[in-house]
This record gives C-alpha cells, sequence and structure tokens, in this order.
C-alpha cells in the first residue's frame, strides 16, 4: 500500500449534514411481499408467546425483515395485547434506529428518551450510546445525522463518528457531511480512508473508497497502486497485476517502493510482475510526493 504523506483535521465549524434517504433493499416481486407479510404477522403473533426464546427469536427475526416490517408493527403497537404491544413497539425502534437487541437491552430506555427530549439532553444521549456501543452505536449516529433537526445535536453525532476512526469517517463521508479537511469529493480523502480500512483488513470497505477516488480522478496512480494491492491480498492475481499496471501507465514510479511492499508479496513471483519492475529506473529515486 503506498502511505498517504497528509493529514486532515475534523473541524467540525463548517459541518452541515443533508437527510439522506435509508438505502433499500431489492424490491420484492408481489408473490415474495405477500409471503414476507405472512410471516411478519406470523412473528409478531410469536411476540408474546410464553417462551422467552420464542419471543427473543421472533424480535430478531423482524428485526432482519427491516423496514418491511414497519407497518405491521406499528399496528400491532396500537391494537395488540399488553405485551405483544411493547415488544413491537421496541422492535420497531430498533429497525428504525439500526440497533441490535443486545445494544438495545442497554441503550434502549436512552433512545426512546432521545425521541421526547430537548437538544441539550439529546447531545448527552448521543454521547452516552457511542461510549456504550463503540462501534454498534454508528447506524444510531448516522439516524441522527438524517434525521435531527438541530445542528448541535448534528455536530455532536458527527464528532462520535469521527472519533471511531475509519468507520465513523467512512458514514460521514457517505452521508455528505462537509467537515474542514473532510471532503467527500476529493479523491485524496477516499484514499486515505481505504487505507486505513486496508490497514484493518477490510479489503471490502477500503475496495468502495479507493473506486469512488479513481471515480472523482480516474488517473489517481496512488489509488489504481492500492486497488493492485488489495487484489494481491485477495489473491486473485490476474486482478492485481491487471491494477498495478494501470497503476504504472497512469505515472505510478516508486519501484523501489513496489519491490518493499508486503502486500504485493502474493504476486512477487510472477513474471508479469518482474515484467512490470523491469520499467523502473535502474537507479535510485526519490520517493514520489505521496509517499511518507
Amino acid at each position: 500500500m503506498v502511505r498517504i504523506g497528509f493529514v486532515f483535521v475534523c473541524c467540525l465549524a463548517a459541518l452541515c449534514a443533508h437527510a439522506a434517504e435509508q438505502p433499500g433493499a431489492a424490491t420484492p416481486t408481489a408473490a415474495q411481499a405477500s409471503v414476507l407479510d405472512e410471516q411478519v404477522a406470523l412473528l409478531i403473533q410469536e411476540l408474546s408467546h410464553d417462551d422467552y426464546a420464542v419471543r427473543s427469536a421472533a424480535t430478531v427475526k423482524l428485526i432482519d425483515v427491516g423496514a418491511r416490517a414497519l407497518p405491521a408493527l406499528e399496528k400491532a403497537e396500537k391494537t395488540g395485547g399488553a405485551e405483544t404491544a411493547w415488544r413491537a413497539a421496541d422492535a420497531a425502534r430498533m429497525i428504525r434506529w439500526g440497533v441490535s437487541p443486545e445494544l438495545w437491552s442497554t441503550v434502549g430506555d436512552l433512545i426512546e428518551e432521545f425521541e421526547l427530549a430537548d437538544p441539550t439532553v439529546r447531545e448527552r444521549i448521543v454521547r452516552i450510546v457511542r461510549i456504550v456501543g463503540d462501534e454498534q452505536a454508528i447506524p444510531v449516529l448516522r439516524q441522527v445525522l438524517r434525521a435531527d433537526c438541530t445542528d448541535p445535536v448534528k455536530q455532536t453525532a458527527a464528532i462520535m463518528l469521527a472519533d471511531l476512526g475509519s468507520e465513523g469517517l467512512a458514514v460521514l463521508m457517505e452521508e455528505g457531511v462537509e467537515i474542514a479537511g473532510l471532503d467527500p469529493y476529493d479523491a485524496g480523502v477516499h484514499v486515505l480512508i481505504g487505507n486505513s480500512f486496508l490497514n484493518e483488513k477490510k479489503y471490502k470497505k477500503a475496495e468502495k473508497h479507493y473506486l469512488k477516488a479513481l471515480e472523482l480522478e480516474a488517473d489517481n496512480f496512488i489509488a489504481l497502486y492500492n486497488m493492485a494491492c488489495v487484489r494481491s491480498l485477495e489473491k486473485k492475481a490476474d486482478k492485481a497485476i491487471e491494477w498495478l499496471l494501470k497503476a504504472v501507465d497512469a505515472g505510478y514510479d516508486d519501484f523501489e517502493w513496489m519491490e518493499q511492499d508486503t502486500d504485493l508479496d502474493n504476486i512477487r513471483g510472477d513474471e508479469r510482475y518482474k515484467e512490470i519492475l523491469r520499467r523502473g529506473p535502474k537507479t535510485r529515486k526519490e520517493p514520489p510526493g505521496g509517499r511518507e
């Protein structure tokens, strides 16, 4: 992986988050929707089952169904028996806020309070949920960015996301949050976040940001090179060579680093890799500007 030699500081004075639509799953066919609705109805009935394990399993399955289950859960909240009603209400909130049952057992009361509280209390709740939930709090913080109408509360959610490192920064980028030094339309920022994910061996997430960088700047040789690293680490030699060639054609010329980079170890013995090396300089070069 090429190591980027710049640092950005998350300054929240310029924060401006926009409300975004929840990403939806593929729309089911009419027949699939009918079957799913029947399953939801049966699961809601199980919310008042005598066996705790059955009730818990039904809750988890309803959360897995997601937004499709919300209308039925909201109806059960109003018309079901006492136990069904409160369990349906909890399941609906877990879906809306993206909270797992495990985290809900800890912060559920806080989220219910959040929905009715004044901005000062909401800020405090956001901080507590982040501390208690750690990375599990990310969906909650995302939802605050999307749904809260008060800038200070959004700012607090953004600070908490930034504090969570690459996972939180990726959410800020996806939500189009404008923060000084964190421009969603800057290829270099996407490369930096991709590098964080690559260091954490989260290759799919790294790939997502490198490809976004390339959408914004097609000849960004650092993103091209690091895509070669991703494919090499995934043991996809043909694709790794393909990306490496693109990087060199776009201007990547730090062949000394290429020979040291352990990310490329899986293609080191490939004749095509050796041919790429032969295109490099025969004497030591100063590293290019992006390198530490």
